[in-house]
């Protein structure tokens, strides 16, 4: 992952800085598996890239006499995103041996290369070879793990197929990415025109506040007439027996 991201010049470190010799930005970007299907490489870059994408980083206002930088509430100035030169996604292939030559002691041996393997089939294969690229097709990583030999062809077939499945990945990214933005930005005009409404309220939290089941009429209605229909409590089932006996 550093290697794709970092080495492969996606992310412009030098862009994070505040102030020169003072201040910078110090990302950290932790994955979490939850399941595992196999091939967890891709799966965890397309993870990083999403959320670097994603991501939006708070203004600063910067304090006179060498202070601490202050951070801006994203509702008083709108964040900007990551400085971000390309969007590398990476294809692994797992190769195998074929079965007629599994156990022939040859030097030259025909290898299957199966795309995105699923955990089961990285059990058996005996290499893997990760490309990692952008949509301009231009390679950020090439790592070979060894285990069996692959063909200067069969090399340039993995290349291409890899270059098919990085513009097939790279449309569905910008999609949900356009999907993610348009609602953080519906989520944030609701808080400005909350806080507008109300300006003697203090500021509203960047998370958005969850509708209150009261606030619809349709519910309300609904909620009263369970009120109704609900069981007396104790104390009323008392007192009927109470004026039962009287009676």
């Amino acid at each position: 992952l550093e290697r794709t991201i970092l080495l492969g010049g996606a992310l412009d470190t030098e862009a994070l800085c505040v102030q020169s010799g003072a201040w910078v930005w110090k990302l950290s970007l932790s994955i979490r598996i939850l399941d595992h299907g196999g091939n967890l490489l891709d799966a965890s870059v397309l993870a990083c890239m999403a959320t670097l994408r994603h991501y939006r980083k708070p203004q600063v206002d910067m304090v006179e006499g060498g202070g601490m930088p202050l951070l801006i509430h994203s509702d008083a100035q709108e964040p900007t995103p990551l400085p971000l030169h390309h969007t590398p996604l990476s294809v692994s292939f797992a190769l195998i041996h074929s079965d007629d030559v599994a156990l022939s002691t040859s030097s030259s041996m025909t290898v299957a290369v199966l795309v995105d393997p699923t955990e089961r089939e990285e059990l058996v294969q005996t290499g893997s070879i990760s490309l990692a690229m952008n949509l301009h097709s231009e390679v950020c990583l090439l790592d070979f793990g060894g285990g069996c030999e692959l063909k200067p062809s069969q090399l340039k077939k993995c290349f291409h197929l890899a270059e098919k499945c990085i513009v097939q990945l790279c449309q569905t990214l910008e999609s949900t990415l356009k999907e993610a933005d348009e609602k953080a930005q519906n989520e944030r005009l609701h808080r400005l025109q909350k806080q507008q409404q109300h300006p003697n309220l203090p500021p509203l939290p960047s998370d958005p506040i969850p509708e209150v089941p009261f606030w619809k009429e349709d519910v309300a209605k609904q909620v009263d007439m369970k009120s109704l229909n609900a069981d007396p409590s104790s104390e009323i089932k008392e007192a009927q027996m109470k004026m039962k006996d009287q009676a």
